[in-house]
């Protein structure tokens, strides 16, 4: 029997997760104000024509418009440097839920921060959804002294009776590939993991003030030093240079020094976009910056093969893996055997695999894709 109520519930949630007016869906639509005002009301479900429209506009099965809300809903959280991303799913994976919030390492961020931004996105959800069987949060930086416990404490004194787990976010990774028992992340910061059972070991991640090489940060940086370098020794610029400049909206980088010093980490790391378009057009200080980033994630992975015993497999993550896939593994693979996987669904996928996992559930085929579907038209 059609729950009018519930399709009409769906419907609105899709529509403001679009930051839709009722007018401006209906225009989308082609019919009435008053017609989507009925159907989110319950008081008249669209027509077949109409359901077929909304489903297609949004990116999800009419199947899930229609499915009665079950009890059994699990959220995942992936929390980065530059972003932290919060998934509500179903058993089945269909997706109920997108949440995205800025980053919350808290070595970046502090504790505090990344406290009330976790609590403010589990919030946010729950006033929604109630019936939240389990909650996993996969956070860069948390292992970090007591991180981990005093944020299970402040989630389990507001949630009892949610199940609550909270982990680095490499065991998000992890749950992405079955076959991989190493991580790779290279985003803002970087660092390798090697799974070792329930828990990991850990090469690299020291943190933007004392990692090496291997981020977007680190391009980043290194891009700006060089342009620097240039302009103190009267160098005839680089394309790398002159396409930072260009970025930048500065006649010299030197001029722009203040502003990269009170932006800080994250906007030095947005700054890698360049060195990897000057790469693109051959430049060669471009390439020796690339080269010399992947250079550093190769020695770590080869580290992980030879101290640890890890299979040379890695599942790789991260920005960089996410936009620049193709050059990160050629330069990598220069220095390293390691077979990197560069897996189709986000780190938060594995999230949502571990709190499903927390209620002893098996994640089947049918989660799989009934999440990848799904998942696409949550896209913002």
């Amino acid at each position: 029997m059609l729950d009018i109520n519930n399709l009409g519930n769906r419907i609105k949630e899709l529509r403001k997760q679009r930051g839709l007016t009722q007018n401006a869906f209906a225009e989308e639509l082609h019919v009435s104000f008053q017609a989507v005002s009925n159907w989110e009301r319950g008081i008249a479900p669209p027509e077949l024509e109409n359901l077929i429209k909304i489903a297609a506009y949004f990116g999800v099965l009419v199947d899930d418009l229609l499915r009665s809300q079950r009890d059994d809903l699990f959220l995942g959280i992936d929390g980065g440097g530059t972003k932290t991303e919060f998934l509500l799913v179903t058993a089945e994976g269909y997706v109920q839920r997108r949440l995205v919030k800025s980053g919350c390492n808290p070595n970046d961020v502090g504790y505090s921060k990344m406290t009330s931004l976790i609590l403010d996105g589990i919030g946010d959800i729950l006033r929604e959804f109630q019936s939240v069987k389990s909650v996993f949060c996969g956070i860069a930086g948390i292992s970090t002294g007591d991180y981990a416990k005093r944020l299970y404490d402040e989630l389990k004194k507001r949630y009892p009776h949610i199940k609550i787990q909270i982990k680095n976010d490499s065991f998000n990774l992890f749950a992405l590939d079955e076959r991989a028992d190493m991580a790779v992340i290279s985003g803002t910061g970087s660092v390798v993991f090697i799974k070792d059972g329930d828990a990991y070991k850990r090469l690299g991640g020291w943190g933007y003030l004392l990692d090496d090489a291997g981020s977007a940060y680190d391009i980043g940086r290194d891009a700006l030093r060089a342009a620097l370098r240039e302009e103190d020794m009267k160098e005839e610029p680089s394309l790398m240079s002159r396409l930072l400049r260009k970025k930048l909206n500065t006649s010299t980088v030197w001029e722009h020094v203040n502003t990269v010093y009170n932006e800080g980490k994250p906007y030095i790391a947005c700054l890698a976009s360049v060195v990897f378009d000057a790469y693109q057009k051959g430049d060669k200080k471009a390439v020796e910056i690339i080269d010399k980033n992947a250079k550093a994630l190769a020695e770590l992975l080869n580290s992980g093969v030879k101290l640890y015993g890890a299979s040379s497999v890695a599942i790789a993550s991260g920005g960089l893996f996410e936009h620049y896939a193709d050059i990160m593994t050629n330069r990598i693979g220069r220095y390293s055997d390691v077979k990197l996987i560069i897996s189709e669904l986000p780190p938060i996928y594995g999230a949502c695999v571990n709190a499903h996992s927390m209620s002893k559930c098996e994640c089947s085929a049918e989660f799989y894709e009934n999440f990848k579907k799904t998942y696409g038209g949550m896209k913002q």
